[in-house]
């Protein structure tokens, strides 16, 4: 009953007052889906950047210790690739909105910085997936000494396929998970935050 009334309400208010009411409804949802993005954005690289620190010295210490120059080529390759993976991700967090900026700002800041994540996981295949498997393929292929070894050896070596298929496996999930993050996280944030921009930019 009191729902009813509340839309009877609603539709016999002014024009102006119905829009009021549904740019702050607007920014209300946005606000919450910004704040909820900005904390998983923060986990995400939280776990990222504190992966690649622990690595970094693990993959230098392997370019001393392999004894197989292609093992130490493919440790030397994942300690630069974690520094790759931090920078990328600190340089895209440095365009993160200002809370001291206007809400109208706030919020063309907000699809700026969404939509630089958004690029971000479109093209995770080329900056972290495929340099990361190549710089682990080639410290297996060095580490295990296959390039000394025959083709009938190499089969018999159940690290070799098992290792292969762990990182293609791996490289698979995340590009899965990632598009599919674009898909039902940025998109409808971005067309959230365009919609309430446009609003505001009526007024």
């Amino acid at each position: 009953m009191i729902e009813n009334e509340l839309i009877q309400i609603w539709q016999s208010s002014p024009k102006h007052e119905r829009i009021k009411f549904e740019k702050s409804k607007l920014m209300l949802d946005v606000q919450t889906k910004l704040n909820s993005f900005d904390r998983a954005v923060k986990r995400r690289d939280f776990v990222e950047i504190s992966a690649a620190i622990l690595m970094t010295p693990l993959f230098l210490y392997q370019v001393y210790r392999q004894p197989n120059i292609l093992a130490k080529i493919g440790a030397f390759w994942i300690a630069v690739y974690c520094g790759y993976v931090i920078y990328k991700l600190l340089k895209v967090k440095k365009t993160k909105p200002s809370e001291t900026s206007t809400y109208l700002d706030y919020l063309k800041e907000s699809k700026d910085y969404l939509e630089k994540q958004k690029k971000l996981l479109e093209s995770i295949l080329y900056w972290y997936i495929l340099p990361g498997l190549t710089g682990c393929t080639i410290f297996l292929i060095g580490s295990l000494d296959l390039p000394n070894k025959t083709w009938q050896e190499i089969i018999k070596i159940k690290k070799v396929w098992v290792g292969l298929s762990a990182f293609t496996a791996v490289g698979v999930f995340t590009y899965w998970l990632n598009k599919r993050g674009v898909k039902k996280e940025f998109i409808p944030r971005l067309k959230k935050v365009n919609e309430l921009i446009r609003l505001m930019e009526e007024d």
